[in-house]
Protein backbone atom coordinates (compact mmCIF):
# COMPACT_ATOMS: atom_id res chain seq x y z
CA UNK A 1 0.00 0.00 0.00
CA UNK A 2 7.69 7.38 -10.36
CA UNK A 3 9.74 8.09 -7.38
CA UNK A 4 12.61 6.24 -8.27
CA UNK A 5 14.92 8.36 -6.22
CA UNK A 6 14.97 6.23 -3.35
CA UNK A 7 16.73 8.76 -1.11
CA UNK A 8 13.67 10.13 -0.72
CA UNK A 9 12.00 9.15 2.65
CA UNK A 10 9.16 6.86 1.43
CA UNK A 11 5.55 8.05 2.49
CA UNK A 12 7.16 10.74 4.86
CA UNK A 13 8.46 13.58 2.83
CA UNK A 14 9.56 16.88 4.24
CA UNK A 15 7.12 20.02 5.03
CA UNK A 16 5.85 21.35 1.40
CA UNK A 17 7.96 24.54 0.58
CA UNK A 18 5.88 27.33 1.20
CA UNK A 19 8.42 29.67 -1.20
CA UNK A 20 7.42 29.51 -4.98
CA UNK A 21 9.41 26.78 -6.79
CA UNK A 22 11.09 28.19 -10.23
CA UNK A 23 9.67 26.83 -13.53
CA UNK A 24 10.85 23.89 -13.94
CA UNK A 25 10.48 20.00 -16.01
CA UNK A 26 7.93 17.04 -15.39
CA UNK A 27 10.00 15.55 -12.19
CA UNK A 28 10.46 19.06 -10.91
CA UNK A 29 6.78 19.77 -10.46
CA UNK A 30 6.04 16.06 -9.09
CA UNK A 31 8.55 16.08 -6.53
CA UNK A 32 6.85 19.42 -5.58
CA UNK A 33 3.32 17.95 -6.07
CA UNK A 34 4.57 15.15 -3.57
CA UNK A 35 6.41 17.32 -1.23
CA UNK A 36 2.80 19.27 -0.78
CA UNK A 37 1.06 15.99 -0.51
CA UNK A 38 2.86 15.00 2.52
CA UNK A 39 2.37 18.12 4.25
CA UNK A 40 -1.05 17.58 4.04
CA UNK A 41 -2.00 19.67 1.43
CA UNK A 42 -4.27 18.53 -1.76
CA UNK A 43 -2.62 18.63 -5.20
CA UNK A 44 -4.10 19.82 -8.27
CA UNK A 45 -2.48 21.10 -12.09
CA UNK A 46 -4.05 24.61 -11.23
CA UNK A 47 -1.71 24.72 -8.16
CA UNK A 48 0.76 23.26 -9.51
CA UNK A 49 1.04 25.82 -12.36
CA UNK A 50 0.61 28.45 -9.64
CA UNK A 51 4.10 26.94 -8.31
CA UNK A 52 6.00 26.11 -11.29
CA UNK A 53 5.06 29.85 -12.62
CA UNK A 54 3.59 28.43 -16.10
CA UNK A 55 0.17 28.66 -17.09
CA UNK A 56 -2.56 26.32 -16.18
CA UNK A 57 -2.66 24.60 -20.34
CA UNK A 58 0.84 23.95 -19.64
CA UNK A 59 0.79 22.38 -15.95
CA UNK A 60 -2.50 20.01 -18.20
CA UNK A 61 0.19 19.40 -20.56
CA UNK A 62 2.66 18.18 -18.53
CA UNK A 63 0.69 16.81 -15.68
CA UNK A 64 -2.94 15.76 -16.90
CA UNK A 65 -5.92 16.10 -15.01
CA UNK A 66 -6.10 16.40 -11.34
CA UNK A 67 -6.50 12.71 -10.83
CA UNK A 68 -3.61 11.40 -13.53
CA UNK A 69 -1.50 14.04 -10.92
CA UNK A 70 -2.50 12.19 -7.78
CA UNK A 71 -1.43 8.86 -9.27
CA UNK A 72 1.50 10.37 -10.53
CA UNK A 73 2.33 11.61 -7.08
CA UNK A 74 1.26 8.20 -5.29
CA UNK A 75 3.24 6.51 -7.86
CA UNK A 76 6.31 8.10 -6.80
CA UNK A 77 5.29 7.34 -3.08
CA UNK A 78 4.43 3.93 -4.15
CA UNK A 79 8.33 3.30 -5.75
CA UNK A 80 9.82 5.11 -2.69
CA UNK A 81 8.16 2.84 -0.46
CA UNK A 82 9.00 -0.51 -1.98
CA UNK A 83 12.95 0.81 -2.25
CA UNK A 84 12.85 1.84 1.67
CA UNK A 85 11.24 -1.53 2.90
CA UNK A 86 13.18 -4.13 0.25
CA UNK A 87 16.44 -2.01 1.66
CA UNK A 88 16.08 -2.37 4.77
CA UNK A 89 14.18 -5.85 5.06
CA UNK A 90 16.07 -9.01 6.69
CA UNK A 91 16.76 -12.45 5.63
CA UNK A 92 16.71 -13.92 2.87
CA UNK A 93 14.51 -16.02 0.62
CA UNK A 94 10.33 -16.02 1.94
CA UNK A 95 11.71 -14.38 5.52
CA UNK A 96 12.89 -11.10 3.67
CA UNK A 97 10.18 -11.30 0.98
CA UNK A 98 7.64 -10.82 4.03
CA UNK A 99 9.19 -8.58 6.07
CA UNK A 100 9.57 -6.14 3.19
CA UNK A 101 5.87 -6.44 2.79
CA UNK A 102 5.18 -6.14 6.15
CA UNK A 103 7.42 -2.82 6.57
CA UNK A 104 5.60 -1.39 3.82
CA UNK A 105 2.32 -2.17 5.15
CA UNK A 106 3.38 0.21 8.03
CA UNK A 107 5.05 2.50 6.62
CA UNK A 108 1.47 2.99 4.35
CA UNK A 109 -0.55 2.48 7.08
CA UNK A 110 1.09 5.07 9.42
CA UNK A 111 1.76 8.05 6.68
CA UNK A 112 -1.18 10.64 7.63
CA UNK A 113 -1.02 12.66 4.51
CA UNK A 114 -1.65 9.22 2.51
CA UNK A 115 -4.75 8.06 4.94
CA UNK A 116 -6.37 11.44 4.60
CA UNK A 117 -6.13 11.03 0.83
CA UNK A 118 -7.36 7.86 0.86
CA UNK A 119 -10.52 8.99 3.77
CA UNK A 120 -11.03 12.11 1.31
CA UNK A 121 -12.07 10.12 -1.83
CA UNK A 122 -11.96 6.34 -1.02
CA UNK A 123 -13.58 5.41 -4.42
CA UNK A 124 -11.54 7.48 -6.26
CA UNK A 125 -8.47 6.80 -4.28
CA UNK A 126 -8.90 2.72 -4.23
CA UNK A 127 -8.81 3.43 -8.01
CA UNK A 128 -5.88 5.35 -8.37
CA UNK A 129 -4.00 2.54 -5.81
CA UNK A 130 -5.91 -0.82 -6.48
CA UNK A 131 -7.35 -0.79 -9.81
CA UNK A 132 -5.42 -2.40 -12.70
CA UNK A 133 -6.15 0.37 -14.47
CA UNK A 134 -4.74 3.22 -12.69
CA UNK A 135 -1.31 3.44 -12.50
CA UNK A 136 -0.08 1.89 -9.51
CA UNK A 137 -1.21 -1.71 -8.54
CA UNK A 138 0.87 -3.17 -11.93
CA UNK A 139 4.08 -1.19 -11.03
CA UNK A 140 4.26 -2.43 -7.63
CA UNK A 141 3.23 -6.18 -9.18
CA UNK A 142 6.65 -5.84 -11.60
CA UNK A 143 8.48 -4.34 -8.94
CA UNK A 144 7.87 -7.32 -6.17
CA UNK A 145 8.00 -9.78 -9.55
CA UNK A 146 11.60 -8.46 -9.50
CA UNK A 147 12.49 -8.68 -5.85
CA UNK A 148 11.39 -12.47 -6.04
CA UNK A 149 13.43 -13.10 -8.93
CA UNK A 150 16.33 -11.74 -7.52
CA UNK A 151 15.77 -13.99 -3.97
CA UNK A 152 15.43 -17.35 -6.59
CA UNK A 153 18.48 -16.29 -8.94
CA UNK A 154 20.16 -16.20 -5.40
CA UNK A 155 19.24 -19.69 -5.00
CA UNK A 156 17.45 -18.53 -1.71
CA UNK A 157 14.01 -19.08 -2.90
CA UNK A 158 11.34 -21.46 -4.57
CA UNK A 159 7.79 -20.96 -5.52
CA UNK A 160 5.80 -23.19 -6.70
CA UNK A 161 4.30 -21.02 -9.52
CA UNK A 162 5.86 -17.72 -11.47
CA UNK A 163 7.51 -14.73 -10.00
CA UNK A 164 4.14 -12.60 -11.64
CA UNK A 165 1.38 -14.68 -10.35
CA UNK A 166 3.19 -14.89 -6.84
CA UNK A 167 4.09 -11.32 -6.85
CA UNK A 168 -0.14 -10.44 -8.08
CA UNK A 169 -1.11 -12.79 -5.28
CA UNK A 170 1.07 -11.47 -2.32
CA UNK A 171 0.42 -7.59 -3.51
CA UNK A 172 -3.27 -8.82 -3.54
CA UNK A 173 -3.45 -9.95 0.25
CA UNK A 174 -1.52 -6.65 0.95
CA UNK A 175 -4.47 -4.54 -0.30
CA UNK A 176 -7.04 -6.48 0.70
CA UNK A 177 -5.57 -6.02 4.26
CA UNK A 178 -4.60 -2.60 4.20
CA UNK A 179 -7.94 -1.07 2.86
CA UNK A 180 -9.73 -3.38 4.77
CA UNK A 181 -11.52 -0.45 6.24
CA UNK A 182 -12.74 0.52 3.23
CA UNK A 183 -13.75 -2.09 0.73
CA UNK A 184 -15.36 -4.19 3.92
CA UNK A 185 -15.58 -1.94 6.24
CA UNK A 186 -13.63 -4.27 8.60
CA UNK A 187 -10.74 -2.93 11.00
CA UNK A 188 -7.02 -3.33 8.91
CA UNK A 189 -5.33 -5.93 10.65
CA UNK A 190 -1.63 -5.64 9.51
CA UNK A 191 -0.38 -8.28 11.53
CA UNK A 192 -2.74 -11.27 10.41
CA UNK A 193 -2.22 -9.92 6.47
CA UNK A 194 1.43 -10.81 7.73
CA UNK A 195 0.92 -14.44 8.85
CA UNK A 196 -0.86 -14.91 5.43
CA UNK A 197 1.70 -13.92 3.48
CA UNK A 198 3.82 -16.16 5.11
CA UNK A 199 1.83 -18.87 5.05
CA UNK A 200 1.75 -18.20 1.17
CA UNK A 201 5.57 -18.40 0.81
CA UNK A 202 6.10 -21.05 3.38
CA UNK A 203 8.54 -23.16 3.00
CA UNK A 204 9.96 -21.81 -0.04
CA UNK A 205 13.51 -20.98 1.52
CA UNK A 206 16.00 -22.44 -0.18
CA UNK A 207 18.30 -24.52 2.34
Amino acid sequence: MARTASGARAMRGPRAARATAPAGNGADGLALAQRRFLAGERVSPERLAADLGVSRATAYRRFGNAEQLAGAVILRLAEGTFHRSSREARGRGAARIVDHLARGMRYIANNKAYRAFLERNPQKALWIVTSKAGPVQARVIALNEALLAEEIERGNLRIPVDAHTMAYALVRIVEAFLYADMITGERPDLEKATQILALMLRGESSD
